[in-house]
């Protein structure tokens, strides 16, 4: 999971000193930032000439990866739970999705609802 962007003078410092002649190492340890973060700050300024956020390439999921879990969790230890509770359990933790979007969530990890009950995939198939 990616952490969150650097600002844009974290980035232009990473700038400044690679062109003040210092290498990855150094820039990382004078700003207590990891080296592969300063070698893909001066790789994308290399390519693009620029230390603004690049607009992303696809919509970010609506589900975390941890609501994900919580879900997968709850669908797999308690199978007679329906999707609506799934949905309410998820607007309690602060996040607002469609059914839908949890049952997709679901069937992508291999658990299909099958008639009431949640089961997986592996199980259904015997």
């Amino acid at each position: 999971m990616k952490s969150k962007e650097h600002s844009r003078q974290v980035r232009d410092k990473v700038i400044e000193k690679f062109e003040a002649g210092l290498g990855y190492k150094k820039i990382s340890q004078a700003l207590n930032i990891p080296r592969s973060t300063v070698q893909t700050i001066i790789q994308k300024w290399k390519e693009y000439g620029t230390t603004v956020n690049l607009p992303r390439q696809a919509r970010p999921p609506k589900l975390t990866g941890r609501t994900r879990r919580a879900l997968i969790r709850n669908a797999a230890k308690r199978p007679m739970v329906t999707l609506d509770e799934l949905q309410r359990s998820t607007a309690q933790v602060g996040e607002s999705v469609h059914r839908t979007t949890i049952s997709r969530a679901l069937h992508k990890v291999g658990l299909v609802q099958n008639g009431q009950e949640f089961q997986s995939l592996d199980v259904q198939s015997l």
